[in-house]
């Protein structure tokens, strides 16, 4: 398959790029995070329960996906088949079971209800990151951490589109963990998305790929310097439709946090534009290709050591030029 790569242009927003709107987000309640896992994905399961997905960081852990009582952060259970040898990623429903998506391979793994493994599949993204499901249009929308959202059917995982996240006029790289949610405070459906490295939630029409609104974390739990590095970074987002409240986490974070999320200025749209300005100088390739790279600063000595501990190479990314590339 050829390969193409795309240099990601600082693009300088004009007066007719709407800027989306600020959300923020209220700590209703807090859960344990039972072993502080590397959270990959994070999906409500019927109205009790939680189905969350670990990569296998720091090295020698394995990745794993388990179920958590939503009532109190409990876990009720935990499985490793199918997923050894495998970075496990997001984690979405299936008709009648659940689907994880993996880091390398082309590969996803197919779960039944019970967590029991039914089958291995063919994915049609080379580096799998997030995964959300649209069960109304049948289609799962998926990242790879460029700046590119695909949207795949949802029987067959066929690649119907495939286009970049456009947000106050830059192309946004490193959406993570995703999540559906069919009707956002009446604007319709919305893809969220966790902003790689940053606390920033990002809201995504699945329609234009636009991003029309955001929330953010911050203060949210302890919060480690590293965090800009890809350490500690909040990732995890379940949608609560009942309470239409977001369940909401990170990596190795000690909470899982219950969140009601409304309009509200914050004054971090500054912020976010400056991460995106940061970001939009990224060269990054397609999802069609292999062997793609995707690009971040280069961590200060210190942090060296862990950097190089990390099996992902989201965690090595983002470097100025290709002689820190993975």
């Amino acid at each position: 398959m050829k390969q193409f790569f795309i240099l990601s242009l600082a693009l300088v927003p004009s007066c007719s790029v709407a800027a989306p709107a600020s959300y923020k987000a209220q700590i209703l309640r807090t859960l344990p995070h039972e072993g502080a896992p590397f959270t990959q994905g994070l999906e409500l399961a019927g109205q009790s329960k939680l189905i969350e997905t670990s990569g296998a960081y720091p090295a020698g852990t394995e990745s794993f996906i388990r179920m958590i009582d939503l009532k109190d952060g409990s876990v009720l259970q935990t499985t490793k088949s199918g997923l050894s040898g495998r970075f496990a990623e997001d984690v979405a429903p299936t008709a009648d079971g659940w689907l994880v998506a993996t880091y390398h391979g082309h590969k996803a793994v197919r779960f039944n209800a019970d967590l029991s493994v039914d089958r291995e599949l063919d994915y049609p993204i080379e580096e799998g990151w997030g995964l959300c499901l649209d069960k109304t249009k049948g289609r799962y929308f998926a990242t790879n951490g460029t700046e590119f959202l695909m949207e795949m059917d949802s029987e067959t995982l066929a690649l119907n589109r495939v286009a970049p996240v456009m947000c106050m006029g830059y192309k946004v790289p490193g959406l993570n963990e995703l999540e559906f949610v069919p009707d956002f405070d009446g604007k319709g459906p919305m893809v969220f998305g966790n902003l790689y490295r940053t606390r920033f939630i990002l809201g995504i029409d699945p329609s234009t790929f636009e991003c029309t609104s955001f929330f953010d974390l911050e203060g949210f739990g302890e919060q480690d310097p590293e965090e800009q590095y890809g350490f500690h970074v909040a990732n995890g987002i379940a949608y609560l439709p009942a309470s239409k409240t977001f369940l909401v986490t990170g990596k190795n974070w000690q909470h899982m946090f219950e969140v009601s999320v409304e309009a509200a200025d914050t004054g971090n749209r500054d912020k976010l534009q400056g991460k995106l300005q940061q970001f939009a100088h990224l060269q990054t390739a397609s999802l069609l290709s292999t062997g793609m790279r995707s690009q971040v600063p280069v961590p200060p000595a210190d942090a060296q050591p862990r950097v190089r501990g990390n099996v992902r190479r989201e965690l090595n990314a983002l470097a100025p030029d290709a002689s820190h590339s993975p």
